[in-house]
Formats: structure tokens, C-alpha cells, sequence
């Protein structure tokens, strides 16, 4: 897949309460699960990649959107510092997608390229309406966080460095991209929440893996798994406590 070999750092910005059968479908209802919102700063041959930016503060997310907590040690710039990273010194971001708590705290890297799926940009700016909220959308009367974003739109597949690649995964959002990286342990995918946790890999009775409740396209939905365990050597969820177990991966 190339020669340069990179390492993930998952930093957390906060917790989410979210019902469990959101994220894994046929998961039991009543049930919940405390979710990390997660970026993932990925180095290596002289880049400095960030996939996805973050969330809201929690004032805004408990009133539009979910429980959630944030330690001040999470605040996005402080969680940055303590990882060791400059937001500054970003060369690129990689947005996965446009839900409410991927893509806050742009304004953070002053100096990257964003990156993001044409029909994903689209999409977030009409979505159906049940999809509306999550993506702050302006058919709702909000304002999204990345309106004053720069963006260089892409279309499908592309390759970002050597040993990083881009593969476009439609299927949690319709414009979902994820990025497969060359690592000195094998090839990572950060599935996003396309498999937000552990639990969608492992399966359930309905199915290995098995997607979440929320899509536009189910088809293309287990199109991209099926890519994803075909490419992949090793997969990190979007929204799992677990990927926190590692400082770093590769």
C-alpha cells in the first residue's frame, strides 16, 4: 500500500449518552452506552493529518442533541495540547462526515487543507428531514459549524499520501469517506461511525457486521463493509471507550 508508515492517536473531547440500538441495530432498546467523541491525529512521512474535528460545546449538544460531558482536560485545544499535538501544524483534515459532532472546532487548524466528499456536502445542506438535526442542517434554522470552512471537494476514491488512502464508504451518511492507513503493524481502517463500535464488527443475530439505525442507503451500507474487511487489517470504531485502551496505534 506504500512505504511510509504512519501512527494513529485517538484524543477524546467528550462523552456521549446514546441508546444503544442507534449505533448497533437489533441491540436491546432501553439499553445505553457512553460513547468518546473522538478525533484521530494520524503522523507519519512528514504529514500531519487530523480525521475529523470534534463536537460542540455541551450546552449546545444537550439542547439539539444528546447528553454529553466534557471534562476540561477534553475542552478540544486542551485535549489537543495534552496529547501532544498542535492544531496549528495540521497539514490536512479529513472530515468523515458532516454530522454535529465530527466537525466543530474547525477554526482550530489555521493551516489545513478540509477535505470532504462532494455528495456528503450536498447531502448536509438538505438532508431528509430525519436526518436534519444531526446534521445542524440549515433546513432547520441552524447554522452548521463548518459554514465558514474552505473546503476542497472530492469525489470517491483517492489516495492522500503514500500509504494513506481515502476510500470512499458511504453508508452511517451517505458521503461517508474513511480513511486505510500503512502502519509498521499493517493497515488500519477508521471506520467512523459507520462501525462506531467494536459491538458492529462482532455482529449479533441479525448479522456480521452489522450496521447502525441510521442511513440513507442500506445497500451501500454493507457495500462498505464488506470493502472495509477486505482492505483492512485492522479496524478502529467511530464512538468506542475502548480505542482509548491505546495511546497509539502502528
Amino acid at each position: 500500500m506504500g512505504s511510509t508508515h504512519y501512527t494513529i492517536t485517538p484524543v477524546s473531547v467528550g462523552t456521549l449518552t446514546i441508546e444503544r440500538p442507534q449505533f448497533v441495530w437489533g441491540a436491546g432498546w432501553g439499553t445505553e452506552v457512553q460513547s468518546p467523541v473522538l478525533m484521530f491525529y494520524v503522523e507519519g512521512g512528514g504529514r500531519r493529518i487530523m480525521v475529523d474535528t470534534g463536537c460542540a460545546d455541551p450546552a449546545q449538544a444537550v439542547k439539539y442533541h444528546k447528553p454529553f460531558v466534557r471534562k476540561p482536560e477534553e475542552e478540544p485545544a486542551n485535549a489537543l495540547k495534552r496529547a501532544g499535538i498542535d492544531p496549528t501544524q495540521m497539514d490536512t483534515v479529513l472530515c468523515t462526515h458532516l454530522h454535529w459532532d465530527h466537525c466543530y472546532n474547525q477554526e482550530l487548524f489555521t493551516k489545513a487543507r478540509f477535505l470532504v466528499q462532494r455528495v456528503e456536502l450536498q447531502y448536509a445542506a438538505a438532508p431528509y428531514p430525519i436526518h436534519a438535526n444531526v446534521y445542524e442542517a440549515p433546513t432547520t434554522g441552524m447554522t452548521p459549524a463548518y459554514s465558514k470552512t474552505k473546503f476542497e471537494v472530492v469525489d470517491g476514491d483517492f489516495e492522500l499520501a503514500d500509504g494513506f488512502q481515502v476510500l470512499f464508504a458511504p453508508g452511517h451518511a451517505p458521503g461517508m469517506q474513511c480513511p486505510l492507513i500503512s502502519t509498521a503493524k499493517g493497515t488500519y481502517y477508521i471506520a467512523g461511525d459507520n462501525a462506531p463500535l467494536y459491538e458492529n464488527l462482532e455482529g449479533n443475530k441479525f448479522g456480521r457486521p452489522i450496521p447502525g439505525m441510521i442511513y440513507a442507503d442500506l445497500g451501500a451500507y454493507y457495500e462498505t463493509f464488506r470493502r472495509m474487511e477486505r482492505v483492512a487489517d485492522h479496524v478502529l470504531p467511530g464512538h468506542d471507550m475502548k480505542v482509548l485502551d491505546q495511546v497509539r496505534y502502528g
